[in-house]
């Protein structure tokens, strides 16, 4: 999610604290004539509809704004579709004058480590295939890439297996001193053919030194499902300092070495490509849809299902100052979920268009993460309890950028979409704008001026 630059000046962000209190009426000392005209409403018009993405960006030249889980797997929900996600990536060797000499391979594979918390699903007892081809066409770390983007691949794997993962610490045997050394972590491991280290020991040291001439010997990898029934995703840490392939060897003595091509996020591309399929699905009449939006609403992370929100007939309170603005919704209950297999989202923010028409977060959001302030305390977004035995709620404060809205200096049109979307692959399905219990509710304290 790509944030504004701008943020709103520090009035706004005094109002977004005095929020967390109820209204109260101000200047009650005052006599009747001089007290301020503080009310409430919560009955304003919402339409809401559920909407497709095409794509979202997956890699980006910051570092800042990379993914951190890198997800992967060929995942059938029961309430959302089917989801591949597969994973595009250079590999940058971890010395530019590495000296191999008249060495013996031993073997060579790829080392994932999982990303804590990075999973989605049951994922226990479930079989996963990954095959791991070769790139043919050449990444460049100074583009965007988006999660529709696909490059073409040599069709003979370099390594595939099918295997149940473990979640669990397993032993790693690492021989990067003269001594080996034993890691425990958590990892899934692919063999690779030995050809390939074979090439890539008989490298020129010349290609070695030069990240292009090597991005060209060596253009990368992709991560592909070679299974299709999950239940769940896996999601990678490619940018720990354990994850690659590693090269095995034996050096002219014969003490055991080994050589480590890393996803250095430096100089490597790696982006996370996402295909989804809702054919059939309990969501499918509700994408793009409007007249559905009254029911019921679906979220979706990765390059999921977003839901819109208007607010219309807004210029009729113009004029007013916000005290507190507060969007409230309901998780629904549908047949055939399992909550307990599927939590919902943990964190959801709100987007809107900006100046240049820029879809971007909030102001809210951006006064709270600018200062370092924690978004589900401040903000809001994370799923709540129920009162009562009712559903899960989420509640989300939007004062400074409501007080835009009446201003007239943005749109009355937001987004609610998954924080850190790209990376995510939890969803959450909601009751709509016109529900009879639990229809979603603008709360507005306001003082007219």
């Amino acid at each position: 999610m790509k944030l504004s630059a701008a943020l709103f000046p520090a009035l706004a962000f005094s109002l977004l604290l005095a929020s967390c209190a109820d209204p109260i009426l101000a200047g009650g000392s005052l006599l009747g004539q001089d007290k301020a005209d503080v009310d409430f409403t919560d009955t304003l018009s919402i339409r809401a509809s559920t909407i497709s993405n095409d794509s979202i960006r997956t890699y980006s030249p910051f570092t800042s704004s990379q993914l951190s889980n890198y997800l992967f797997g060929t995942f059938n929900d029961p309430v959302f579709g089917k989801t591949t996600a597969s994973i595009f990536a250079q590999v940058y060797p971890e010395s530019r004058s590495p000296v191999f000499g008249d060495i013996t391979i031993d073997s060579i594979v790829l080392i994932l480590p999982y990303y804590e918390d990075g999973n989605y699903g049951p994922i226990d007892d479930e079989l996963f295939g990954m095959d791991v081809m070769r790139l043919e066409e050449t990444l460049d770390e100074n583009e965007e890439y988006y999660s529709n983007k696909d490059i073409a691949v040599n069709p003979i794997a370099l390594g595939s297996i099918t295997t149940t993962p473990s979640l669990d610490s397993l032993e790693f045997i690492d021989y990067e001193g003269t001594d080996p050394d034993t890691l425990n972590f958590a990892f899934f491991r692919v063999p690779l053919d030995t050809n390939l280290a074979r090439e890539l020991v008989s490298l020129d040291t010349s290609i070695y030194r030069s990240d292009s001439l090597f991005f060209e010997a060596f253009k990368g990898i992709k991560l592909q499902p070679s299974t299709d029934n999950n239940k769940g995703l896996l999601g990678f840490d490619l940018t720990s300092s354990r994850a690659g392939i590693y090269l095995f060897y034996r050096d002219t003595s014969g003490a055991a070495r080994r050589f480590l091509y890393d996803f250095d996020p430096t100089p490597t591309v790696r982006y996370t490509r996402y295909e989804h399929d809702y054919s059939g699905s309990k969501a499918a009449p509700f994408i793009d849809n409007p007249n559905m939006g009254d029911s019921l609403l679906f979220v979706q992370g990765m390059s999921g299902l977003d839901v819109k929100l208007e607010i219309p007939n807004v210029q009729n309170l113009s004029g007013l100052a916000v005290n507190k603005a507060e969007l409230e919704f309901y998780v629904a209950s549908l047949d055939g979920d399992d909550p307990d297999a599927y939590p919902p989202i943990v964190q959801l923010i709100l987007t809107a268009p900006n100046s240049d028409g820029e879809i971007v977060a909030i102001d809210d959001i951006e006064i709270v993460l600018s200062r370092g302030l924690s978004l589900s305390d401040v903000f809001g977004g994370a799923p709540l309890e129920g009162s009562d035995g009712g559903p899960m709620v989420y509640r989300m404060n939007l004062s400074a950028h409501f007080q835009n809205v009446l201003d007239g200096t943005v749109g009355n049109t937001l987004y609610i979409t998954p924080y850190l979307k790209g990376e995510r692959a939890s969803r959450v399905a909601l009751y709509g704008a016109k529900h009879p219990q639990y229809a979603i509710k603008l709360k507005l304290a306001f003082t007219r001026l």
